[in-house]
This record gives C-alpha cells, sequence and structure tokens, in this order.
C-alpha cells in the first residue's frame, strides 16, 4: 500500500520524513513542468524534450527512492506499467495516424502514468477520462462559437496534464 504524504510526514519516522519530502519535491517539479509545457504548447504547438526528458528522470528517480525508503513496490511497478500501456496506446495511435497527436503528447502521457499510476490504476483512468472530457469539451465550444473548424489544431498537452493534475488531488 502505498502511504499518504501526509502520514509519511507525520509517522515520526525519519526514513518517512525523507520519503515525504521526497514526494513534495516531485510535485513542485509536475508544477513546474506542467506550467512550462502548457504555456509552451499553447503559444508553439509542442511539448520540448529539454522539459519533458529531465521531468521523467526526475519523477522516476523520485519514485524508486520513495520505494526504497518505504518498501512499496506495488507502486512504482504499477506506475512503470502505467507509463508503458498509456504511453505505448499513444505511440499506436501516433504510428496509425501522424497527425492526430504528435510525439511530445506520447512522451508526456508516459511522465504523467507515471504519476498516476504511483497511486493507483483508478487514478490513471481518472487522469484519461478527464483529459479527454476536458479537450473535448473546449474543443466543442471552440467550433460552436466558430473559434476554430474542423481542421483547426488544437493542442493537448495542457488538457492531459489538467485531466492528470486533477486526478492526483481528488485521489
Amino acid at each position: 500500500m502505498i502511504p499518504r504524504i501526509g502520514e509519511l510526514l507525520t509517522s515520526g519516522s525519519a526514513l518517512d520524513l525523507i520519503a515525504g519530502v521526497l514526494l513534495l519535491g516531485g510535485g513542485a517539479a509536475f508544477a513546474l513542468c506542467a506550467v512550462a509545457l502548457s504555456f509552451v504548447d499553447l503559444a508553439e504547438h509542442r511539448l520540448p524534450n529539454r522539459i519533458l526528458y529531465p521531468w521523467g528522470l526526475t519523477a522516476l528517480g523520485v519514485l524508486v527512492a520513495v520505494t526504497l525508503l518505504t518498501g512499496a513496490l506495488d507502486g512504482l511497478l504499477r506506475a512503470l506499467a502505467a507509463a508503458l500501456i498509456w504511453g505505448g496506446a499513444f505511440l499506436l495511435i501516433r504510428l496509425a495516424h501522424p497527425p492526430s497527436i504528435g510525439m511530445g503528447d506520447v512522451k508526456l502521457v508516459a511522465v504523467l502514468a507515471l504519476y498516476t499510476g504511483f497511486l493507483g490504476w483508478t487514478t490513471v483512468l481518472a487522469a484519461v477520462v478527464l483529459a479527454f472530457l476536458l479537450g473535448g469539451l473546449v474543443a466543442a465550444g471552440l467550433l460552436i462559437t466558430r473559434r476554430a473548424g474542423r481542421r483547426s489544431r488544437i493542442p493537448f498537452g495542457p488538457f492531459l496534464i489538467l485531466g492528470a493534475a486533477i486526478a492526483l488531488i481528488i485521489s
């Protein structure tokens, strides 16, 4: 079972305290990288590797360290599986129909799946559903108001990030 941050920070154990602080740092990395990537994607329709790769390595490092400190191996294994499944699904979509999704989105979902997968499959599913729901609602609104057409490109990265953030918060 994955201990919650509050439990880790207040347990009285030095190892738990370190794990809690690491998770807080991982959350700070999430916030910083999520905001930066959202602004870039909205402005340029791309998600740069110079942000994605360090973020992914940081997330993985934090989760490995927390696993070593808490012994919660199930969370790390689930996070890795979620990254492979969600990232693999997006890669298949990218290969089948390249204009529909960018490679930045493929890499982004792998990073987001590390975070959400660590907490549980329900969190992963909520992130995916929320991302598509939010993206679809905004796209429909843009179509209805004629601010976008059928061929308009709408960056999906901010919706992926927002869906994952909401899923993490409610979990």
